[in-house]
């Protein structure tokens, strides 16, 4: 399938202030590296040429994707019902014209819908957990799992890129999380002209002690990327992403030098808004500035 006939082309590529966290936008600044925001979880990194697509999801309107309803009570023993869930937004299209690889945090369909399973192409090389290996492998996708600790090393001209996979805890109750299965966040570490950038990508997990363990190794970041949301607060498996206010919890406890907040806004499954995160962010106290883009924008470091 030829994605140009499948994308919408997004609208003016914006960049938000590096001094409020509003939702607004402001002009383009010229960078080496570059974080697209495309709703949910699905971000376009550009670094110094370096293209990689996370967590891809296409699908739009009331029917986007089908998975079950993380928010609704069920019968544990029984299973939930799968069923459509709503995009809120418009998909503000693609604006790399490739990519050198994919980066997935997990496979659970709010994460990788149906539409994006359909239109990747198999041969792009994929990153994921291990957990999901199998099921992607048997799809045909070119994937690659990266064990918890473990390191890929990509180089492009004068670019360095070295992605290394952290936990992501998907529930803090361990029954749950066993169920669900282990995700992962990454670490990106991306040497630019012999200029380092470190990037932490959180994926759908918590603060919980496998993740501070692993990130004992690793430097405070100079962005950190939390999944928040609030999902499941109202379901039978409990609260699955975090919070605003564990979010900047977890920005402040590792240091984190800017946050970008994803997994919020475009679906109708996300429970609390990011206006939330925004009202608690004290800007006058925080040791980092907070960035909240609009679908479409960018923030370049």
């Amino acid at each position: 399938m030829n994605r140009r006939h499948l994308l919408k082309m997004g609208s003016a590529i914006a960049l938000t202030s590096t001094l409020t966290p509003s939702m607004g936008s402001a002009k383009t600044t010229a960078s080496d590296i570059s974080v697209r925001w495309l709703g949910a979880a699905m971000m376009e990194l550009n670094i110094g040429g370096f293209r990689i697509l996370t967590d891809p999801c296409l699908g739009e309107g009331k029917k986007a994707f089908q998975m079950p309803d993380p928010n609704e009570m069920f019968d544990l023993s029984k299973g939930p019902n799968m069923k459509f869930h709503e995009r809120l937004t418009a998909f503000p299209g693609m604006k790399l014209p490739d990519y050198d690889l994919v980066l997935l945090s997990h496979a659970h369909e709010d994460h990788f819908d149906q539409k994006a399973q359909a239109w990747l192409s198999k041969s792009l090389p994929l990153l994921c957990p291990s957990h999901d290996l199998d099921a992607l492998t048997q799809k045909g996708f070119s994937a690659s799992a990266l064990a918890h600790g473990e390191k890929r090393e990509f180089t492009v001209a004068d670019t360095k890129v070295s992605i290394t996979s952290i936990p992501a805890i998907h529930s803090l109750n361990q029954g749950i999380s066993d169920i669900l299965g282990l995700g992962n966040g990454y670490w990106i570490e991306a040497v630019v002209r012999g200029k380092t950038t470190n990037i932490y990508w959180a994926g759908d997990t918590f603060l919980a002690d496998p993740v501070w363990n692993a990130m004992q190794s690793h430097a405070a970041p100079d962005l950190f990327i939390p999944h928040i949301g609030a999902v499941g607060i109202n379901g039978a498996l409990g609260q699955l992403s975090m919070n605003g206010q564990q979010a900047l919890d977890f920005a402040a406890r590792i240091k984190a030098d800017k946050v970008l907040p994803v997994h919020h806004s475009t679906y109708v499954h996300y429970q609390e808004p990011v206006s939330e995160m925004i009202k608690l962010h004290d800007p006058a106290n925080a040791q980092y500035s907070l960035h909240v883009l609009e679908e479409g924008s960018v923030l370049t470091l």
